[in-house]
């Protein structure tokens, strides 16, 4: 064969993935197009010969408008098959590719390029017989069209052909906001036979400064001596210069967050550095520290801290409408009882310095309620939304110091885009108030700093607005 087709990483991971759905997110220019392009064709070399020898196989494209398939994934395919591609253009874009095998078959490759980007233009798809899909920048489709795209592969050839070996549905795209339906079919629903896929970030933040990964793909590199063509490493330090700091995040980056719809509060965080790969277990004769925020909406977070220092963000615990009391009796104590049994008698609850304020309602105060559940506790440090914010902040900046647990699903988002600062109406741009928006995000992110405050022991003096006095009756009230 006289195609040179390097295959990166990530897509030496996917060219052995029969699962019939399969997703990549990466970067810009990573080479997901090119990597998506031979997915197909190693299909259409694993189908079935006829009694020709021929490997009969067609393959829809799918990108949102036909403008965007001639100018983008059209071209990628011209590229790598020059003139072994025959193209007719009219609607929808149909493309022939003949190929000789080293074993004496051939392959038969048809493409069906189609433009539709929403439910209404689903009907495009509704009477075609295809082998495989490949859905490129798959963020600008609606989900109704992937659903569709389901009931059409594995149709071609036909069963006296030999049929389809390996149907699948290939999507690309770049890091999607926390309320795209890639994010939550990826993070939270994660379906059988679905196959996800992450590239390493094209630039890292180091000490404030954006620097190409090294473990970037598709960049220009030698391999055994041998020069292998991508994107050159100053090509993407161009991409960085004067950009906005959430595109690069998002595009440059790969992390999942919104590019401008208010200002993300902790900008350290990265998905790829603080997520765990697994869930987390607690270890055990190490206390368990649970930050948690009162109110209407309690929130709790369950950390602990490692004998190296690292900080382990176990569990989180959210709700609605919910009292102080019926959150401990409903949510707390069986979280404890379910997943921390032997941590029972070994933690403590460090909560909102207001939870010694009595209610209007009923004149009793949170931490009389605390006692009352039977649950150790004391007031957090201080409720200086600086020194909390500083104490997450610090953990995140250290290397390999802060994980927190996959199943903490709205920590997580709030981290990626939701707890955020909002943008003040203004003739000027870009300018945002000094406290973040309350939302269902905030509250367990509120929790998660009084827990950090715990153990962050170099906060600026001036942040700490709290009289000896009053630690003191804080730490004694709850026993601890």
């Amino acid at each position: 064969m006289d195609i040179n087709y390097h295959v990166t990483p990530t897509f030496s991971r996917i060219h052995r993935d029969f699962n019939p759905y399969i997703f990549v997110m990466g970067p810009v220019r990573s080479g997901k197009s090119s990597g998506c392009v031979f997915h197909c064709f190693m299909n259409a070399c694993a189908q079935k010969p006829d009694s020709d020898g021929v490997r009969h196989s067609r393959y829809l494209i799918v990108r949102d408008t036909y403008p965007a398939l001639k100018t983008t994934i059209l071209k990628t395919w011209i590229s790598w098959f020059k003139d072994r591609i025959k193209i007719t253009y009219d609607i929808p874009i149909r493309a022939e590719i003949k190929y000789g095998l080293d074993d004496g078959t051939s392959i038969h490759m048809e493409l069906v390029l189609i433009g539709v980007d929403n439910a209404q233009q689903v009907e495009k798809l509704r009477s075609l017989e295809v082998t495989g899909c490949h859905i490129n920048e798959a963020a600008s489709v609606d989900r109704e069209v992937f659903q569709m795209i389901k009931t059409r592969i594995g149709q071609y050839p036909s069963e006296k052909d030999g049929g389809a070996v390996h149907p699948f549905i290939i999507c690309d795209y770049n890091a999607v906001d926390t309320d795209h339906w890639l994010y939550k079919l990826a993070e939270e629903q994660k379906p059988e036979g679905h196959s996800f896929y992450r590239q390493p970030a094209a630039v890292l933040l180091v000490n404030g400064n954006y620097i190409v990964n090294p473990e970037a793909e598709n960049i220009t590199r030698v391999e055994n001596g041998v020069e292998i063509k991508g994107v050159e490493p100053e090509r993407y330090m161009m991409m960085c210069m004067g950009s906005d700091p959430d595109f690069i995040y998002v595009n440059l980056m790969n992390n999942y967050g919104d590019v401008r719809h208010g200002k993300p509060v902790y900008k350290d965080y990265n998905d790829l550095d603080h997520l765990a790969k697994h869930d987390l277990e607690a270890a055990e004769g190490i206390p368990i520290i649970v930050g948690m925020d009162q109110g209407l909406t309690p929130a709790a977070v369950f950390t602990q801290q490692q004998l190296d220092g690292t900080v382990l963000v176990l569990r989180e615990i959210t709700t609605s409408d919910c009292g102080l009391k019926e959150f401990c009796q409903d949510y707390l104590w069986p979280t404890i009882d379910t997943y921390f049994p032997k941590h029972k008698k070994n933690f403590h609850v460090v909560c909102d310095p207001a939870t010694v304020q009595r209610s209007m309602n009923d004149s009793r105060a949170g931490t009389d309620i605390l006692r009352e559940c039977g649950i150790p506790f004391r007031t957090a440090k201080t409720n200086s939304f600086l020194a909390r914010k500083e104490a997450v902040t610090h953990f995140l900046r250290l290397n390999r110091k802060f994980y927190l647990d996959p199943r903490c699903r709205v920590l997580r988002k709030g981290f990626l885009s939701e707890y955020k600062f909002d943008e003040m109406r203004s003739s000027q741009s870009d300018i945002f108030k000094d406290r973040p928006a309350k939302n269902e995000y905030s509250h367990p992110h509120d929790a998660l700093q009084y827990a950090m405050l715990e153990y962050y022991h170099n906060a600026s003096k001036k942040h700490l607005k709290y009289t000896r006095k009053q630690y003191k009756a804080g730490s004694e009230i709850g026993g601890y």
